[in-house]
């Protein structure tokens, strides 16, 4: 009980998003986005255990699943797992990160170039000039 109530409403997400985005993806995408849902599924369902249980488990015990326990876990997570893909499609859409890096210029090292440039110059035009 305890591995279908912890990875089954991942690929039920997964279903949903594929309907919405109307896309095939690589499977390593789709592994990586499972991994990414069943993670988060299981952050809420946690949290939400830890929130409104009476008895503050910090770890799974095998008395822990028990029929009642797992049928109330099961019908949350179900609908955790068909809001999460449009809560995310939503955030997504609306909101964009660009991030722009700069480099840094090193003034000494600058200074240091163009004096080493200025030096051949300078030697170029004695050779020149010598001629």
């Amino acid at each position: 009980m305890f591995f279908i109530c912890m990875l089954m409403p991942a690929s039920i997400s997964l279903l949903i998003e594929k309907k919405i985005n109307n896309g095939n993806k690589s499977i390593s995408d789709l592994v990586i986005k499972y991994l990414f849902y069943t993670f988060l599924i299981t952050m809420i369902m946690n949290t939400f255990i830890y929130i409104f249980s009476s008895e503050k488990m910090f770890h799974y015990a095998e008395y822990t699943f028990s029929y009642d326990f797992c049928l109330k876990y099961m019908w949350l997570s179900l609908v955790v797992a068909i809001i999460l893909p449009y809560i995310l499609k939503v955030i997504s859409t609306n909101i964009d990160i660009k991030l722009e890096l700069k480099e840094k210029k090193d003034t000494k090292k600058d200074k240091a170039v163009k004096n080493v440039k200025k030096n051949k110059e300078v030697k170029k035009r004695k050779t020149n000039k010598s001629n």
